[in-house]
């Protein structure tokens, strides 16, 4: 694995985040006409973390390693679902199923395009595994040595939260990003 030459660990972390809102905001105006209207930042130790409604997670591996969490509002989720089947004809005993793969979706493609932006970081290649769905009765459990980077943010049609989870190391309480 090799990282860019000055690219401190803790920048890298920086780095994603940027990418994944940036694609998040440019996916969700380009797919859905859904603008994100504010973004707060949080950093914390593992258990501090909270889950909303329909959570999804993807593990990247490569010049850094994280789970990164999407984790939806009901409100925001069931939009995005209406506007990715409608026209689809779903069975009202399918909505939950599609519901959560609307969620896998969402980040699937985000965090696709953010590697484009990544890539640079490391030359080997930067592994995703497939989405994970949670609903809101999951946690995430706490793990030693381990810190979370959170960006809510909000929408007309509901909130979401992107978190990065990893190894305590690669976190700096002096996050700055750009808006």
């Amino acid at each position: 694995m090799r990282w860019e030459a000055g690219v401190p660990q803790k920048q890298l972390i920086i780095e994603v985040m940027e990418s994944v809102i940036k694609r998040t905001r440019a996916y969700f105006k380009s797919e859905f006409d859904i603008s994100v209207t504010k973004n707060k930042n949080m950093i914390g130790n593992m258990n501090e973390i909270a889950l909303l409604d329909v959570t999804a997670l993807i593990r990247i591996r490569g010049a850094i390693n994280l789970l990164v969490v999407f984790s939806f509002e009901t409100s925001l989720i069931n939009a995005i679902y209406y506007l990715m089947t409608l026209d689809l004809g779903i069975e009202a005993s399918e909505v939950e199923k599609y519901r959560k793969a609307a969620a896998g979706d969402v980040i699937n493609i985000v965090l696709g395009h953010s590697t484009i932006d990544l890539q640079r970081l490391d030359m080997s290649g930067i592994k995703i595994t497939p989405p994970k769905i949670l609903n809101n009765t999951n946690a995430i459990r706490e793990i030693k040595y381990t810190m979370f980077y959170t960006q809510h943010l909000e929408t007309s049609l509901g909130n979401m939260a992107i978190s990065l989870v990893g190894a305590e190391k690669l976190f700096s309480t002096n996050f700055c990003l750009m808006e």
